[in-house]
């Protein structure tokens, strides 16, 4: 690799990490004060999904007002043992803020499992925070989705996931001026799923063939693959 390519891959790569710090950030701040509220409140029992609303929906809209991100939602998903009965996915999308209502989640054969779906998954296992896609989401936006999600913890125990969305369009404005100077480059994720690409065979969720040297974040689960031949 040139010392000119390598420059312009430690920048695009330092402008992921960048952008994807910012989803995190007004999250981590959310989380002790949600923890607090949520303490509080289940000394009292299982709370249902209505009150969970009302309970985050403030911080929740704080959110998507407290980052130069461009987010596309954000709430709180609990676990089982925090919400009693109702939806337990609290969650404001889109332009106006709207909260996600929805018939699909809980018991019966059109329920969403909200459980297996990776962002609320490999938090639940890991107890780590995650950024979850590219993937196409059908529960909230319809579109092609980068979830970052953070565990919630109370007592040890996990409790649910803080989450915010950014649509791959958004990252797309960002880091495609640069990742075009670098010859079929694309950012890719750990399974090889191209998130953003300047390949020409190659589009968001496709899956990254072999031959291609990768140049990986130094903070979360993706890479920059570029083809052999331009390294």
């Amino acid at each position: 690799m040139s010392a000119g390519q390598d420059e312009r891959c430690e920048a695009l790569i330092a402008q992921f990490d960048d952008f994807v710090d910012g989803i995190f950030a007004p999250l981590e701040a959310w989380l002790p004060r949600l923890q607090q509220q949520l303490t509080e409140r289940l000394a009292l029992g299982p709370i249902t999904g209505a009150q969970l609303t009302a309970m985050v929906e403030d911080e929740a809209h704080a959110v998507l007002e407290s980052t130069d991100r461009p987010l596309y939602g954000a709430g709180f998903c609990a676990a089982d043992a925090v919400v009693a009965e109702g939806n337990p996915l609290a969650w404001w999308q889109g332009p106006d803020r709207a909260l996600l209502a929805s018939s699909t989640f809980g018991p019966g054969q059109a329920a969403i499992d909200l459980q297996r779906l990776e962002w609320y998954r490999v938090p639940a296992e890991t107890h780590e925070r995650h950024i979850a896609g590219p993937f196409v989401d059908y529960l909230c936006s319809n579109e092609i989705t980068l979830t970052a999600a953070i565990p919630v913890m109370l007592d040890g125990q996990f409790s649910g996931v803080l989450c915010a969305d950014v649509l791959v369009a958004s990252l797309e404005n960002l880091l495609l001026p640069l990742l075009q100077t670098l010859e079929g480059a694309a950012l890719v994720n750990s399974s090889g799923r191209v998130v953003v690409s300047a390949h020409h065979e190659y589009e968001t969720g496709d899956r990254f063939a072999g031959g291609f040297e990768k140049v990986r974040s130094g903070r979360y689960p993706f890479e920059l693959a570029l083809p052999a031949a331009a390294v």
